[in-house]
Parts: C-alpha cells; structure tokens; sequence
C-alpha cells in the first residue's frame, strides 16, 4: 500500500489550516474560560471545522459542474489562493476578522469563529476539493480527518504549547508553514495552466 498521496494530502491540509494560528487565536478568545469550558470549546471549533470541508469533498465536483468550471481552471485559481495565504502565513499578516465581537463566554460562537473561516476557510476547501480530484475522495477524507485530529490535539494543548514555543517559536513555525503552502500553490497554478502535476 502507497501511503504517500495520504501524506501528502495530510501535510498540505495541515499546514492551510494552520494549527499554530489557530491555536493563538483559540487561546485569546478563550482567555476568560476555565479549563472544561475552553476543551469543550476546541472541540466544538473542530466539529465546525469538519463540516464544510467534508461536504465540499464530497459534493466539489458536483458544485464545479453547476457552476460550468472545469477542474484546470479552478487548480489555477485555487493555487492562487493557496501562494496568498502562504504569504500571509509567511509574513504575519492578517485579514480582518470580527473576532473581536463576540462574548468572550460564548463557547459556541467561539467554537465558529474559530472552526470556519479560521481552521476551514476558502483555502482548506478549495485544496480539499482539488487533493480529492488528485488522490481520491478515500485518501483526501483520510488526510482531513488526521488533520483535524491534530488540530484538536493542538487546541486542547494550546496553553502549554505556548508556554514553551513563546511567541517568537510560533512565529517562526507559522513562517515556515507559509512557505510550504505558497510552493504547493504555485504547483497547483502550474498544474491549472499546464494540466500536469
């Protein structure tokens, strides 16, 4: 048995996701829970998280078809946003979200905010769709359900992963994670343009 595709597919899911983002922003909203309330929290975040991305996996190809866009087309425009992430990974920017807003005891709104757009966002969608075109739908669900295992396990671990990677480790980890989606984009755009890959 090839486990390749499944660590492929594993690596480029984990790294869009960002477990080290949104493992800080997790532990800034949650600052006011207690321990019970932030570990129900993460894993409400990840339920959240799985939902669309288990969908468009399944459903992708279809929604394509109704849309009238083949599967080159949307590789191209689906690296593109892949090489933007990555530079928002790469160099700490961040888009605007409303993370701000909600009540800092509300674990479910907490819960989605942090589970789509933060762990599963147009980016996560977009490579689950093109990996399941590339791997298989079998593999892709695999490589999503051991990305979001991992997810939950840094959520649920968040405190004392800070503690000992500080700031600066996680900026660094996070730069490094931009890198890696920023060449997978370009692969993806390469592919879309040239149909190989």
């Amino acid at each position: 048995m090839d486990f390749l595709p499944y660590i492929q597919a594993f690596v480029l899911l984990l790294v869009i996701m960002d477990p080290l983002v949104s493992m800080a922003a997790f532990l800034s909203m949650t600052k006011s829970l207690d321990k019970k309330e932030r570990n129900s929290c993460a894993t409400k975040a990840v339920i959240v998280a799985a939902v669309p991305l288990f969908l468009f996996l399944v459903l992708g190809n279809f929604l394509l078809e109704v849309m009238k866009v083949d599967i080159q087309t949307f590789k191209a425009a689906g690296g593109l946003v892949l090489v933007l992430l990555g530079i928002q990974l790469s160099l700490g920017v961040s888009f605007k979200k409303d993370e701000g807003n909600e009540d800092p005891h509300d674990v479910s709104a907490i819960a989605t905010v942090i589970g789509t757009p933060l762990i599963t966002g147009p980016a996560t969608i977009a490579a689950a769709i093109m990996l399941g075109n590339e791997f298989g739908t079998g593999i892709t669900a695999v490589a999503g359900l051991a990305a979001l295992v991992i997810i939950w396990l840094t959520l649920m671990a968040g405190s004392l992963v800070h503690k000992y990677l500080g700031h600066t480790g996680i900026r660094v980890l996070s730069t490094m994670m931009g890198l890696v989606t920023i060449a997978w984009g370009v692969s993806f755009i390469k592919a879309g343009f040239f149909g190989a890959g």
